[in-house]
């Protein structure tokens, strides 16, 4: 997702990389505003960042350059680039610092206001797109529920798996902006990936 004053709508994935190995400095490169670009992400332990960097870049990000994502710490570094640790500090930083770009769960960054999500190759960021098949999106991630063993039958644990596999755990699912891997064209996606 980007600041809203960023105002673009649709990057390649190619722009996207472009952009966090610092090659794109400014977003009038991309056609956008006359911004430097913020690289706004999320720390190394985060699973967030893990999934980002291999679906959609393809490798790791550039050294970190800003401890507070507006000046440059390194005057060396090509862009700005701050690790924050939370998604709440990247949505809130993204949508108040203009230029800023950065990456979340779906779901979180619906709801943010001073931001917008991004299409990817013309691809909507839409858990329903996706489902129907009309959106390749490439930034999702299938959540497993692990278990040591098979839970026995009577367990909390059994119980919370049929919850999850069923009606209203998957609408619960749903609600967070997720596809239960239940349903027909769920599971064919999760096998794909």
């Amino acid at each position: 997702m980007v600041n809203d004053d960023v105002r673009l709508t649709n990057l390649s994935t190619n722009d996207v990389r472009r952009l966090y190995r610092g090659e794109i400095r400014n977003w009038r490169q991309l056609g956008g505003p006359d911004l430097p670009v913020h690289l706004v992400s999320r720390d190394a332990n985060s699973g967030t960042r893990q999934v980002f960097q291999r679906r959609v870049l393809g490798r790791g990000e550039i050294a970190n350059s800003s401890v507070d994502c507006v000046h440059k710490d390194d005057p060396t570094a090509a862009v700005i680039r701050c690790e924050l640790d939370s998604t709440d500090q990247v949505l809130t930083t993204v949508a108040d610092l203009p230029g800023a770009i950065g990456y979340s769960e779906l779901n979180l960054a619906g709801r943010a206001k001073g931001l917008h999500s991004l299409r990817l190759d013309g691809d909507p960021a839409s858990a329903d797109a996706i489902e129907h098949g009309t959106s390749d999106y490439p930034y999702r991630e299938i959540e497993y529920a692990y278990t040591y063993g098979r839970p026995p039958a009577d367990s909390l644990a059994s119980s919370f798996l049929t919850y999850l596999a069923r009606g209203n755990g998957q609408d619960v699912i749903r609600t967070h902006g997720h596809l239960p891997c239940w349903t027909p064209e769920g599971l064919t996606l999760c096998a794909q990936d």
